[in-house]
């Protein structure tokens, strides 16, 4: 598998058909294995905080490197394909993360693989449980739980309990990179095959939100109707000019390593 980097950070050059390809043998393997879908503020967070590790290692975990241990990276935004071909490096395909999740449910009913949801708020993780049961009638389902264990401090009863449930895959809505690092740092405890963190997914899932139409995903303007439905998201948007300036950087680096090395 073909993978490039921004910011020093991994990200897989990978396409839907084969990222599927992966994901069947990653379930017929015994082994655990997590999947990130990596969008510019993921990417911009591991750069940071591999730059904190330099300094200070003690006051923070290696996201960096959660990345380049993960089963597989998929490049799930317009962001990062549009810093990945400035840099030279395209990819061949975005894969949204909601998408990905929808196609692998699709694929578990199919093969008969159970799923655990975690994430969200109660009434909005059970919405989306009904909701997809709905969509996908004989997926097997072994429970959902919502995200807000460590205000609860039931953090290792939820462990439990994704893990006696049974459950193949696990779909981890939390805050990024929160899920990531907490995937990551239980993923031998959870006892699934596949643990993948799908941020937001299940707001989107309970229908508390709308998806943008087709047209706006198509022209990578979906970002404008997130900001239309969840306003406090424009502060994510600002944090993207951080990110373009550090790829403007990298770029410039690239030029001038390749005239005068």
């Amino acid at each position: 598998m073909l993978s490039i980097k921004i910011l020093s950070t991994r990200i897989d050059n990978i396409t839907l058909s084969d990222a599927l390809s992966l994901t069947d043998n990653f379930l017929a393997d015994g082994k655990s294995h997590q999947i990130i879908t990596a969008n510019p503020l993921m990417i911009f967070e591991a750069h940071k905080n591999d730059a904190s590790l330099k300094t200070c290692p003690e006051l923070v975990s290696g996201l960096k490197n959660i990345f380049d241990t993960a089963a597989l990276v998929i490049p799930e935004s317009a962001g990062v394909h549009w810093a990945a071909k400035f840099l030279k490096t395209p990819l061949s395909e975005k894969i949204p993360g909601i998408d990905f999740m929808i196609f692998l449910m699709k694929y578990a009913q199919q093969k008969n693989y159970s799923v655990f949801f975690l994430g969200a708020k109660e009434e909005v993780i059970k919405k989306a449980a009904d909701e997809i049961k709905k969509k996908f009638p004989e997926l097997k389902i072994a429970g959902f739980h919502n995200g807000y264990f460590r205000e609860t401090g039931n953090e290792q009863d939820v462990i439990s309990q994704i893990k006696s449930s049974g459950a193949e895959i696990l779909f981890a809505g939390l805050s990024t990179p929160f899920q990531e690092i907490w995937l990551n740092k239980n993923l031998e405890k959870l006892g699934v095959k596949i643990a993948m963190g799908v941020g937001g997914s299940f707001d989107v899932l309970s229908g508390n939100l709308r998806r943008a139409p087709k047209w706006m995903i198509d022209r990578d303007i979906e970002w404008i109707f997130r900001v239309a439905q969840q306003p406090w998201r424009i502060l994510r948007i600002i944090k993207l000019f951080s990110f373009a300036l550090k790829i403007l950087k990298e770029k410039i680096r690239l030029i001038c390593e390749k005239f005068y090395v």
